[in-house]
């Protein structure tokens, strides 16, 4: 005795003999394979392992930071929508052929994913640097005026443009004047700044000199403009000789030697 057909192949049958023969049979099944392949790769692209541009930035700023190590890391791809895409049970993400050019603050890598055949990989590049905060002054401030706590704010600049003549900290503005004009919202150059004029060319001044065991002081003119700290050149209107100074404070200059000229 033959055995029943199956009942999803009989109705496919039945269906075939109402609506035309073997030609509509054949087309049913052809229809059916193609679903079936559809679903199949539907269910392997939801068993992908797919790592995003965000992935891709950490595991590169890890790799980067190994090499930068001045400042907060900045980093910029230049493909700002990578992603890789593996099979499923594919590894964790990894850079190799990594290259950082200090001076550009360019560098390229290859992503990889590890454990899989063929190896997955995909080349980045872009931009990266450290990044530190800095003094600026956040109005104009006119020679001669003095930076006060309000005059000053911070921005983010990279570390490699923040060399020893850029201000660090806000102690090194305050209290003190620009030389010349000092552009706002920038890097302010040590140079740029002195100590407020408390001392004016032409005027007279009392020149002091203080040892261990004695104090002496003489009156004379100043041959230069001064702040606190800064050394210039007086004549001792007694001796008429010329001495070089350091401003201590209002009309106060001091020698260190006695007799000590100017070059």
């Amino acid at each position: 005795m033959s055995r029943p057909a199956p009942r999803i192949l009989g109705t496919a049958l039945l269906a075939a003999a109402l609506v035309g023969g073997p030609t509509v049979f054949a087309q049913t099944a052809l229809a059916q394979t193609a679903l079936a392949q559809t679903m199949d790769g539907a269910t392997s692209a939801a068993q992908a392992v797919v790592y995003s541009p965000a992935h891709v930035e950490a595991v590169l700023s890890d790799a980067l930071a190994r090499q930068i190590t001045t400042g907060r890391l900045q980093m910029e791809l230049d493909n700002r929508a990578v992603e890789l895409r593996a099979p499923a049970g594919a590894g964790s993400l990894t850079v190799e052929n990594l290259y950082y050019n200090p001076m550009q603050g360019r560098f390229a890598a290859e992503m990889i994913v590890a454990d899989t055949r063929p190896v997955v990989r995909l080349p980045v590049s872009g931009r990266a640097y450290g990044v530190v905060q800095v003094p600026v002054l956040s109005r104009r401030i006119a020679p001669g005026d003095v930076i006060g706590p309000g005059d000053v704010d911070w921005q983010d600049v990279r570390a490699d443009l923040a060399g020893s003549d850029i201000a660090a900290t806000d102690a090194q503005l305050i209290g003190l004047t620009p030389r010349r004009g000092v552009p706002v919202n920038q890097p302010v150059r040590l140079r740029d700044l002195q100590s407020p004029r408390v001392v004016d060319k032409g005027s007279l001044v009392t020149i002091t000199l203080a040892t261990e065991n004695l104090t002496l002081s003489a009156q004379g003119k100043a041959l230069q403009d001064g702040g606190r700290g800064d050394v210039i050149r007086v004549i001792n209107t007694q001796s008429n000789r010329i001495l070089e100074a350091t401003v201590a404070g209002p009309s106060i200059v001091a020698v260190a030697k006695p007799g000590l000229t100017a070059k």
